[in-house]
C-alpha cells in the first residue's frame, strides 16, 4: 500500500463507540452500540492502523428561555446517558468533539487512560431508570480486552520482523559511505552515551551509529527530516509509510528536528563529517532542555510530552565527556 493511500477510509464515530469496540473484543457479543458499526470500526483499523478516527458528539444543550416559548416542542431526549458517556470518554482522553487522530493513536490513548468503564458505562451508586447504565459494563469485557493490549485492535510489528529490520539496518550502518540521521537523533545518541550506553539495543540503532562515528569521526552525516537509520527496529516504526507511529513521534519529534536545524543554522540535506557536526551541536546546544524541554520545561499536552532524559541530564553528561578521543571537553 502506498503512503498516500493510508487513512483514505476515515471513520466518524461517537466517542462511546470506542468503549463498545473494546468490550466486543473482550467477548461481549451484543455491545450497546450498533454491532455492525462496532465491527466496521474494528475491521477498518485492523486493515489500516493509520485510519483517521473523528470523535463527534452532541454538545448543544437546550437554552432555558426556549422552554418558555409556548410553541416549544422540547421533550426530554432519552440518550442522556450516551451523551454523558461521549463527554466522559473525551475528557479522559484529553480531546474535544471533532478531534481527529490516527486509529493507532486513539487506541493507544484509550487503553492507557481508561482502565475501567465503571463510572462511565455503569453507575453502581445510581438506581434511577434514567441512569441504569449498560447491562454489560460490570461483566469485565472491557477490562479483559484492555489487559490483552493494543495487539487486539492494531496490527503490530512482529518480533521476527523487527529482528530482521535490526539485522539489515545495522549492516547498512557499518557499510554505508554516509549516514542519514534526523537532527534530534544527534542528541539522542549523546543521551545514550551520557547514560553509559555501551551495548546494542533491540529497539533502535543508537549504539551502532555511536560506534560507527567513534571508530571513524570523519563519517559523513546527512541530516534528514523523518525516520532514519536508527529507526527500523523500533516497534513504532511503520515500514509501509516510513513514519513513526507513536503519539509523541507523530509531531513532537518533528518539531525537535526543526528546532535543532534552526539552532545549528542548517537545512535538511546538509552533509558534514561527524566530528564537525557534533562540534557545532555542542557549541550551539548546551542543554537538552533547549530542544527536548522546549526551552521552558513546560509540558502542555500529551502530544508535547517532555522526554524524561531532560531532567536526568544525560545529554549534558555526554556532551561533557565528549564523543571522540582527543576532542576538547565542553
Amino acid at each position: 500500500m502506498k503512503k498516500e493511500d493510508y487513512g483514505a477510509n476515515s471513520l466518524v464515530i461517537r466517542p462511546h463507540v470506542l468503549l463498545c469496540t473494546v468490550c466486543y473484543r473482550g467477548g461481549c457479543e451484543e455491545p450497546l452500540a450498533d454491532k455492525e458499526k462496532v465491527e466496521e470500526v474494528l475491521e477498518k483499523i485492523w486493515r489500516d492502523k493509520e485510519t483517521p478516527i473523528t470523535l463527534q458528539c452532541d454538545v448543544h444543550p437546550v437554552y432555558y428561555e426556549d422552554l418558555l416559548d409556548k410553541n416549544s416542542s422540547y421533550t426530554f431526549k432519552g440518550d442522556l446517558q450516551t451523551r454523558k458517556r461521549d463527554l466522559d470518554v473525551l475528557q479522559r482522553l484529553g480531546l474535544v468533539p471533532g478531534s481527529t487522530r490516527p486509529a493507532w493513536y486513539i487506541y493507544t490513548l484509550l487503553l492507557e487512560r481508561i482502565p475501567t468503564i465503571s463510572g462511565i458505562c455503569s453507575y453502581p451508586s445510581t438506581s434511577s431508570p434514567e441512569w441504569r447504565g449498560c447491562p454489560h459494563a460490570e461483566k469485565g469485557f472491557y477490562e479483559k480486552a484492555r489487559e490483552a493490549g493494543l495487539k487486539l485492535f492494531i496490527r503490530l510489528r512482529s518480533k521476527e520482523e523487527m529482528r530482521k529490520a535490526k539485522e539489515e539496518s545495522v549492516k547498512e550502518i557499518y557499510t554505508a559511505k554516509r549516514l542519514f540521521i534526523r537532527p534530534h537523533h544527534l542528541m539522542c545518541i549523546v543521551c545514550f552515551y551520557g547514560r553509559g550506553g555501551s551495548s546494542p539495543l533491540e529497539q533502535d540503532n543508537l549504539y551502532e551509529v555511536l560506534k560507527r562515528i567513534q571508530d571513524d569521526p570523519d563519517t559523513p552525516i546527512t541530516l534528514v527530516e523523518g525516520c532514519d537509520v536508527i529507526c527500523p527496529p523500533c516497534p513504532s516504526y511503520n515500514p509501509e509509510t516510513h513514519l513513526c507511529d507513536n503519539v509523541c513521534g507523530l509531531i513532537r519529534d518533528y518539531k525537535k528536528d526543526l528546532d535543532v536545524l534552526q539552532k545549528l543554522g542548517l537545512t535538511p540535506g546538509t552533509t558534514m563529517r561527524a566530528k564537525e557536526i557534533y562540534a557545532l551541536l555542542f557549541e550551539r546546544i548546551p542543554s537538552a532542555k533547549d530542544i527536548c524541554g522546549y526551552g521552558d520545561g513546560i509540558e502542555r499536552s500529551h502530544e508535547w510530552a517532555i522526554c524524561g532524559n531532560v531532567d536526568a541530564k544525560y545529554y549534558e553528561k555526554g556532551r561533557e565527556k565528549g564523543l571522540f578521543k582527543n576532542e576538547p571537553k565542553c
